[in-house]
């Protein structure tokens, strides 16, 4: 086994010994102690390279301190700087200047690393003797760890100059001409004195050869301006100095960073920084300590002598990267983007430096530009506002400053439509226009109007001032803001006149309602089908008229006399679906009883708007609406209402122009599906309300719709929805649920369309007419047949005449109603349950359904998949509408997915429809449950309903197993049919 060299005895060592070419180098050494002896035997010399076993037996150090030496080795030199055929001949032919030029700072640069780990490991090293193959104690070399100190020293005689070197160390004066001194190497400077090694921090080692060997050098005085600007002047900036016949002053800087904006190598914008003292620039990469300058007044020669201050450049880099600069050398900063990469908009740095300007000169930065392609103007640019409000408008007042020009915000409009950043100065410099005012005050200018200077606002534009505002004293804005939030709005007081309780969220609906009208503002109640929209808006109304003079109500409460401005302004016009009106007829009746009401409809309704006075609430259709335009147009309501606002979505339609004809002084929309296809359905809703809102269709098209719709453009939607908020109050079912009942319960009244309502009435006097004529006793059982067959035809009518039937070509005002109602559920993220006892009726859903492009599941007796078919209505999203017939869904079915119930007729048996309803309201189900009950007004369907309540005899036998129909009164039969 391969023995290791070193053992107790053997040990480590580099020698400083004298190259007969190169001159002073290291080489390492095995030394060992020799026994009995006071020296080191140079057991092994590690250059050339040693074995695997000596290196095995070293230090990592030592083995570092190998790989240095022998980079200087003859072969490697050679190698390096030689074509001879061999390094025997290399060594013969190698000249002076090369030696000097290329071969020793190349040794130079080993020396100074091999000095490093002497100072920094403690490694031994000695100065060998010559020839000699032993080192003596005395013979160790001290490795002096703080760098010596030059002192150069002037004196400036009549005739001549005298300069002089001296070096200090730990205090101490090293004399260069009396003392054995080898300069190791130049740069940095390391001289071995006596048995000492030691750096001179920053001194070239070839100033101090001329003091190896004299005490002085001496400068003729033809050369004195020359060599003090020059020399001196290099060596009282970078070394202590003395001597007579000059000055050296210590003043304070002033200190100013510089930043200069200029295109990279690479193309992209940056701020070079630099740092000025008195005059003179520093770059980061230069770290000199000092700077002086000389100066030669009449003879008398001063040198003034700065320190840099490198906190304070650090400080100056910290500013800019806390104002979003970047820099991978301290020198070139640069703004990244999203991904990390430099930003390659010069816009987007101008607009940096502008918005930091403030800081960046209180800290004392000089911020210029150069070779840029325009003259950019980087001051800061400020905005002051002034406003004023009158009645319906607030007037800004706003002043621009960019540097020590002052400018009317008005000037700026064009720029500000057109996205323009770049505004020519007085003095042909340009100013970059911060990307912010584009987002924040362009609305202002596409709704604002130009006002002697000043920009005038509409009160219904006010969120588009909330930035502008928000820390302003303006007592009708903070008014206005707090439409923002309905919650907080002042708590209204119930109406005494309202004949029902009202639920928390509607006491904030009113509220906001309120607020609303207080504000001479329109809005749309947006709430979620079944939370009681129109509860809400009957409890204004009647609110209303509970708050009016004493003087008006009495006057509103006679019949039509004199036209009366007072009377005009408490009558409000409501205006719905035709189907519906009969809803809105109970609703008005149930809740709000002491409401005096107009229905205004029908073939002989009168056309005078004498008719209105001394009415509540006038209440039509938007066909029949339409029609009179030009009589309703006339009149000035207090309230105009639309109900199911979406009619009027289409604003090319006669009926959105008809109803834009209308005037009063407060005006309310209601719906629960505000946008059905488009963003244009919004525009025309808002636009009835709050006419001027959202601009022209065309300008909203181009501005919101185009980019929302087909872009995606999420800042236009935030552009959009800031301005609509407040006069939309729209409450999901989820968000009020702590409210809301397990079960709420609707019956809603559809009006037949008058085709239907003519062929129910002719089939009604049909069946009477049998009924009437009688049948023999012995013809009982015939009679019950046609009695049931007469009662089943009216209901299918009353559902859609096509189901009894097929050649029917009209339409049912309850399947309008229903298939509104589905809209708007399924908009708003609902599912639905639809009942029907007529397998027909679900069929003509069916067929529409997916002409709508709605996704359904149908259930009926002859559904073969039906477990297929429920799991997937419960487990499918965007599956919304279950159609289900009433033997069908009877039993079995648990379909908690769904929290609204569709009855589309009522049943004899009212413990068929609780059955509907458990198909969602049981246990599993999360969410409150709305039934809703379509009635076709004036059939015999509001007769079962009023059976249903009353639980009568009659409606028992129609639901027994045996047939009790032939022992029904013929006239309880006829007070079914009406």
């Amino acid at each position: 086994m391969e023995q290791s060299v070193r053992n107790t005895n053997n040990r480590f060592a580099l020698i400083l010994s004298a190259h007969r070419l190169w001159g002073r180098i290291f080489i390492p050494y095995i030394i060992s102690d020799v026994p009995g002896k006071k020296y080191y035997l140079l057991k092994e010399a590690l250059s050339p390279w040693p074995s695997d076993s000596t290196l095995k037996s070293l230090e990592n150090e030592e083995i570092e301190l190998v790989r240095i030496t022998n980079e200087y080795a003859d072969r490697p030199i050679y190698k390096l700087y030689s074509k001879d055929k061999s390094v025997k001949e290399f060594l013969e032919n190698v000249t002076t200047e090369k030696i000097e030029r290329f071969i020793r700072p190349y040794i130079e640069s080993r020396i100074r690393r091999c000095f490093y780990i002497l100072r920094d490991e403690g490694t031994e090293c000695f100065i060998s003797r010559s020839h000699s193959n032993i080192v003596h104690p005395e013979d160790r070399l001290e490795i002096v760890t703080e760098p010596a100190v030059p002192v150069f020293r002037f004196d400036r005689g009549s005739d001549t100059i005298t300069y002089k070197l001296k070096i200090e160390s730990n205090g101490k004066k090293i004399e260069l001409l009396r003392n054995p001194i080898d300069i190791l190497c130049n740069r940095p400077c390391i001289i071995r004195n006596g048995h000492r090694i030691l750096m001179i921090g920053e001194i070239d080692g070839q100033k101090l050869r001329p003091f190896l060997t004299k005490e002085s050098v001496i400068i003729p005085k033809t050369s004195e301006s020359r060599y003090f600007s020059g020399f001196v002047l290099n060596a009282v900036n970078n070394f202590r100095t003395e001597g007579t016949g000059f000055k050296i002053t210590y003043p304070d800087t002033d200190k100013r960073a510089e930043v200069s904006l200029e295109n990279s190598i690479r193309g992209y914008p940056v701020i070079i920084i630099t740092y000025n003292y008195s005059g003179i620039s520093f770059s980061s990469e230069d770290k000199s300590e000092y700077f002086t300058k000389f100066e030669n007044r009449n003879g008398e020669f001063e040198f003034y002598k700065y320190k840099r201050d490198f906190k304070w450049e650090e400080h100056c880099r910290e500013i800019l990267s806390e104002i979003g600069f970047n820099s991978d050398d301290h020198i070139n900063y640069y703004l990244q983007d999203d991904f990390l990469r430099p930003v390659s908009d010069i816009y987007s740095v101008i607009e940096a430096i502008n918005r930091s300007y403030d800081n960046l000169h209180t800290a004392g930065f000089i911020i210029t530009h150069r070779h840029l392609d325009k003259n950019y103007n980087l001051r800061k640019l400020s905005i002051d506002i002034l406003n004023k409000s009158e009645r319906d408008w607030f007037d800004l007042e706003a002043t621009i400053r960019i540097g020590e020009w002052q400018f009317p915000f008005i000037r700026f409009r064009h720029h500000i439509l057109q996205k323009n950043k770049e505004f020519e100065l007085p003095d042909g410099t340009i100013a970059i226009l911060p990307e912010e005012w584009f987002t924040r005050y362009r609305s202002i200018f596409e709704f604002g109007k130009d006002q002697n200077g000043s920009i005038r606002i509409h009160k219904q534009h006010f969120p588009l001032l909330s930035e502008i505002l928000k820390e302003d004293e303006n007592e009708s804005f903070k008014n206005l803001e707090k439409l923002l939030i309905p919650e907080k709005l002042p708590a209204p007081v119930k109406p005494e006149g309202l004949k029902c309780e009202m639920r928390e969220y509607q006491m904030e609906g009113l509220g906001w309602l309120k607020w609303l009208q207080s504000s001479s503002l329109g809005g749309c109640l947006a709430d979620d089908m079944g939370l009681g929209k129109t509860i809400q808006t009957l409890a204004l109304l009647q609110l209303n008229k509970e708050s009016a003079p004493l003087s008006v109500q009495s006057i509103i409460r006679q019949p039509p006399k004199l036209f009366d401005n007072d009377i005009v302004s408490h009558t409000s016009l409501i205006v719905v679906p035709p189907t519906i009106i009969h809803n809105w007829v109970n609703e008005i009746r149930r809740f709000v009883p002491n409401m005096s009401l107009y229905i205004h409809r029908g073939t002989q309704r009168v056309k005078s708007i004498s008719n209105f006075f001394g009415y509540d609430i006038i209440l039509s259709s938007y066909h029949t609406v339409r029609q009179d335009i030009d009589l309703f147009a006339s009149f000035r309501f207090h309230y105009i209402i639309l109900d199911e606002s979406q009619y009027i979505k289409n604003p090319a339609s006669q009926v959105y122009k008809s109803m834009t004809r209308l005037k009063s002084y407060h005006k309310l929309v209601l719906t629960g599906t505000p946008i059905e296809n488009s963003l244009t359905d919004l525009w025309a809703q808002l636009n009835f309300v709050n006419p001027g809102l959202l601009g022209n269709i065309s300008w909203f098209r181009n501005e919101f719709a185009r980019p929302i719709e087909k872009e995606q453009d999420d800042k236009s939607g935030a552009r959009l929805k800031k301005l609509i908020s407040p006069f939309i109050l729209r409450r999901t079912k989820e968000m009020v649920a702590p409210d809301l009942p397990p079960v709420t319960d609707h019956t809603v009244y559809c009006e037949m369309t008058e085709e239907q309502a003519r062929i129910y009435e002719s089939e009604k006097s049909a069946v009477r007419n049998l009924i009437m004529e009688g049948l023999g006793e012995k013809e009982k059982g015939k009679r019950a047949i046609i009695v049931l067959q007469g009662l089943m035809k009216l209901r299918q009518i009353s559902n859609h005449p096509i189901i009894a039937d097929e050649e029917y070509t009209g339409g049912s005002g309850k399947f309008e109603t229903v298939l509104n109602d589905i809209e708007n559920v399924v908009n708003e993220g609902h599912k639905i349950l639809v009942f029907s006892s007529f397998v027909m009726h679900l069929k003509l859903f069916e067929e529409t359904l997916k002409k709508k492009e709605i996704r359904f599941s149908l259930l009926t007796g002859v559904t073969t998949n039906r477990g297929k078919i429920i799991s997937n209505f419960q487990n499918d999203p965007s599956n919304k509408v279950f159609l289900i017939s009433l033997k069908a869904g009877g039993v079995g079915l648990n379909l908690t997915s769904a929290d609204y119930v569709f009855i589309l007729d009522p049943w004899w048996n009212p413990s068929a429809e609780l059955q509907a309803l458990s198909r969602a309201h049981r246990i599993g189900q999360e969410k409150s449950v709305f039934i809703y009950r379509y009635i076709s007004a004036g059939t015999l369907e509001e007769k079962i309903i009023t059976l249903q309540e009353n639980k009568s005899k009659l409606a028992e036998s129609f639901v027994a197993t045996t047939n009790l129909l032939r022992d029904i009164d013929m006239k309880e039969i006829l007070e079914i049919i009406g």
